[in-house]
């Protein structure tokens, strides 16, 4: 890739950043905003109550002018810094509504307003295009709910801390020390390639029912699988056919329609049935680890393939579809 195409392509994810800065940027902003403050919300509402009654560690109740033990310490500072999980977990939520949403109307959008006719009279190709909102999805999006999820759980952790130190526990150099208060995040980054592989059927199916569809491309785009699923588990039950109507629901309908949900290849492994959500901050090595196992299922290479085919029939469709 040349400097041309390289400052073509940075203009591209610039464009695709602008106009849809509220779903990536704002949203999870806004999100973490009001997580934060329900969160503070609630410590100040509750200071008294706890300074009356203590906070509790592991089953065990703590007065909050009582000297922790180096144990306990250690145990609410571990349980702080692995609050990245807990954090991230409706910042996701709402970065696999945004990716949905906006993939689905990637390209309809452009054919509707008749947009597309612009930029196709400028010296950008149908492949540079389609990659810009695939690389915003994939890559710019999670990212930027990444460090939005970074910010939010800080501000929390240390609104908790604060709130404690205030009622005689001080935890403020305990956590400071604590290892994953800084390598959580680089451990929920680990997982981006994960995403970014798991995610391009849905992806895929997306942007190819956003570059062929006239009109309604969300009817076409969940319609189509889940009365397709309807009909099969109908016929399965009605003629006794013994189909595997639970592999066409999971590998079909649920890679299709939520692999943008960061996490959904979770009750694809096996080993993730075992893990220990208890462990002194162990369990966001133990996702990460697990999560990396995705690789070793058929089911992720076959997913890549057949959504790539649907980015590649996107393209083309691109190509040559320019009606409103």
């Amino acid at each position: 890739m040349n400097a041309l195409t390289q400052s073509k392509f940075a203009w591209l994810l610039r464009r695709e950043y602008w106009e849809h800065k509220g779903g990536f940027l704002w949203a999870p902003a806004i999100v973490g905003a009001v997580m934060s403050f329900f969160v503070i919300a609630s410590l100040i509402g509750g200071s008294i109550f706890k300074a009356k009654h203590g906070i509790h560690i592991n089953g065990a109740r703590v007065q909050m002018n009582e000297v922790l033990t180096p144990e306990q310490q250690a145990d609410f500072a571990s349980g702080l810094a692995q609050g990245y999980l807990g954090t991230s977990a409706p910042l996701f939520g709402v970065l696999a509504l945004v990716v949905f949403f906006f993939c689905l109307a990637s390209m309809y959008d452009d054919r509707k307003d008749r947009s597309v006719l612009f930029w196709k009279s400028l010296p950008i190709s149908d492949t540079a295009t389609v990659m810009s909102k695939l690389a915003m999805a994939l890559l710019i999006g999670p990212i930027i709910t990444l460090v939005a999820a970074t910010l939010t759980a800080g501000l929390i952790a240390f609104s908790v801390t604060l709130t404690s130190a205030l009622h005689g526990v001080n935890m403020f150099g305990v956590l400071l020390s604590t290892p994953d208060l800084y390598l959580g995040p680089f451990k929920l980054l680990a997982m981006l390639p994960v995403y970014i592989v798991w995610a391009v059927p849905t992806v895929g199916w997306l942007m190819l029912v956003s570059a062929w569809s006239r009109s309604k491309p969300f009817l076409w785009a969940v319609g189509a699988p889940v009365l397709t699923g309807v009909l099969i588990t109908w016929f399965n039950a009605l003629f006794d056919l013994d189909w595997n109507v639970e592999w066409f629901w999971a590998h079909i309908v649920g890679r299709g329609l939520l692999s943008v949900s960061p996490g959904s290849w979770m009750p694809f492994i096996e080993d993730a049935r075992g893990i220990d959500f208890d462990g002194h901050g162990e369990h966001l090595s133990q996702l990460v680890s697990i999560s990396w196992q995705a690789f070793s299922l058929p089911s992720m290479w076959i997913g890549l393939v057949v959504g790539a085919a649907m980015i590649y029939a996107a393209v083309r469709l691109r190509r040559y579809r320019d009606e409103g």
